[in-house]
């Protein structure tokens, strides 16, 4: 959603994108640059607000969003926003106090912010349900997909403790974990969880795929798990519904305003390992219905399609017209 959005916007409004940038420097350098060159002529500027790093580059935009009195919205995307702003309250109450209006994809960031009086409105990120074919499992089997960067706000680790658990009982379970390396520390570390429960040939890791290639390959696998410690809104959650994956996450964050726990999904504690094993376990023995739970998300999701969410974001830009 993120990714798109400007493209989708642009059918509807000129628009100038920053920043594309890979090197983080030259990123917050371009995104500053298309501040000030376009200050003159720019009526609304919608920026990203994330819980790492990136947090930087929007204390950037909207410091110069303020200095060149140019209206900007605020986009609360990062799971861990209600820690940072417990840390450092000023720095958000600087963000966010001068902003038109602020939008969060989840309920969950808006009820975190709601005793501060900052004008929250909900726009949930979205998928376009046309580009993901539904994949019946009437018989689910222990082939377990993780999405996400390695990372340890996304506690990858947990996956390799689950998978071991899993393959306690099936021997042929194994785990495909998509994203790409954030922090080699972390990587390393995995590896070495690997090797040490004797798992090598039972996990791969397929690197960053583009959105085409990570959902043609979860047609070989079965089950989705998501064992992030903080989390908003997460797409891979919404396309993994789409795809008719059934979802073991944990219940964190925003995730619960979007899974309906032994509806549309199963909810765990955050790192408890256990507990997603046995949650699979009852998948995979046929415990737990996964073909109805699967349906059940497909329907959900439906409320996620992109066009409907497109229509939100040009109601919410023109009150700025």
């Amino acid at each position: 959603a993120i990714e798109d959005l400007a493209t989708a916007l642009s059918n509807r409004y000129e628009i100038k994108i920053s920043s594309n940038k890979k090197n983080p420097f030259f990123r917050l350098l371009d995104m500053a640059m298309s501040v000030v060159n376009n200050r003159k002529r720019c009526q609304l500027i919608i920026v990203d607000v994330f819980s790492t790093y990136a947090l930087t580059f929007s204390c950037l935009v909207i410091l110069l969003a303020k200095l060149f009195n140019i209206p900007y919205i605020p986009v609360l995307r990062g799971g861990y926003l209600p820690e940072r702003y417990r840390k450092n309250p000023r720095i958000f109450n600087f963000l966010l106090t001068d902003a038109r209006t602020i939008i969060s994809p989840s309920e969950y960031l808006q009820k975190s912010f709601q005793n501060n009086s900052f004008p929250i409105i909900v726009i949930p990120n979205y998928i376009d349900l046309e580009k993901y074919s539904f994949k019946s499992r009437k018989k689910i089997k222990p082939h377990l997909l993780w999405v996400r960067s390695i990372h340890n706000i996304y506690n990858p680790s947990m996956a390799i403790h689950v998978l071991g658990k899993i393959r306690k009982i099936y021997p042929d379970a194994r785990l495909c974990m998509v994203g790409p390396v954030k922090d080699n520390r972390v990587m390393e570390q995995l590896k070495i969880l690997i090797s040490r429960l004797d798992l090598q040939d039972h996990v791969l890791f397929s690197g960053q795929l583009s959105k085409i290639e990570w959902t043609a390959l979860s047609k070989d696998y079965d089950i989705f798990i998501n064992t992030t410690d903080y989390d908003n809104n997460p797409v891979t959650l919404l396309e993994s519904m789409a795809l008719g994956l059934p979802i073991v996450s944990t219940n964190v964050g925003g995730v619960p305003y979007l899974i309906d726990d032994n509806v549309t999904g199963l909810l765990v504690e955050a790192k408890k390992s256990e507990q997603m094993a046995e949650k699979i376990n009852e998948l995979i023995s046929g415990k737990i219905d996964g073909y109805q739970i699967a349906r059940n998300a497909r329907e959900e999701v439906s409320h996620y399609d992109k066009n409907e969410i497109i229509k939100q974001w040009c109601q919410t830009i023109n009150e700025f017209n």
